[in-house]
């Protein structure tokens, strides 16, 4: 199944981003705007950008949110999902229900990386990771694989995937876009087509 993945770095942001949330509709307004750290209120930004740009949103009520957080259209096609980390945003768009996470690879694995996988994974799973010939990757995939597949279901982390546990009928798909980790759920295994978009491009785009 074809998954379009649009894929925004933050290192394009320009110094006076802020002075451009005005594009986005209220609801990622008011969160790039917070008090929280730059880098979250940048990746709420970006995702806001990325909902103008990419599928037109003008207003709130052209999401509906579910009871844990996903966002989809109120015209109900295309199905979408939306995640951002400290460098990078995605939108995912297909025809049918999805999920995606990205994760930056982290530089090592550590005590700190691997006590997070021992709250998602069976013993079994981490020593799979800890196997891999490329460790701070194998990280990446499988932090992503869950949260991906978790989006997709709709139930986020109410879903109790301790122990390697996750919905069942979901397929995932994976990448590397840069120094990120990219996975990608649907019921059929996702093909994935990457789209990059440049953050100053499509604020001038928005603008016209």
């Amino acid at each position: 199944m074809h998954v379009d993945l649009y894929v925004m770095p933050f290192d394009g942001a320009p110094s006076d981003w802020e002075r451009s949330v005005d594009l986005l509709i209220p609801r990622y307004r008011e969160k790039a705007t917070t008090k929280a750290p730059e880098h979250s209120r940048i990746g709420e930004f970006a995702a806001g950008l990325l909902l103008a740009d990419i599928l037109g949103i003008s207003q709130d009520d052209d999401l509906a949110i579910g009871p844990e957080g996903k966002p989809e259209l109120s015209s109900g096609s295309p199905h979408i999902s939306i995640s951002h980390d400290d460098g990078m945003a995605v939108l995912a768009t297909a025809a049918t229900p999805i999920g995606v996470d990205i994760e930056e690879i982290p530089e090592a694995y550590t005590k700190l990386t691997r006590d997070a996988l021992r709250g998602i994974l069976s013993p079994e799973g981490i020593a799979a990771v800890e196997a891999s010939s490329n460790v701070p990757l194998a990280f990446a995939y499988a932090w992503t694989h869950v949260e991906s597949i978790i989006k997709a279901d709709g139930r986020g982390f109410s879903f109790n995937v301790r122990g390697g546990r996750l919905p069942e009928g979901w397929e995932c798909s994976r990448c590397v876009v840069s120094d990120h980790a990219i996975a990608c759920a649907a019921h059929e295994a996702p093909e994935l087509a990457v789209h990059m978009r440049d953050m100053t491009e499509t604020i001038s785009r928005l603008r016209g």
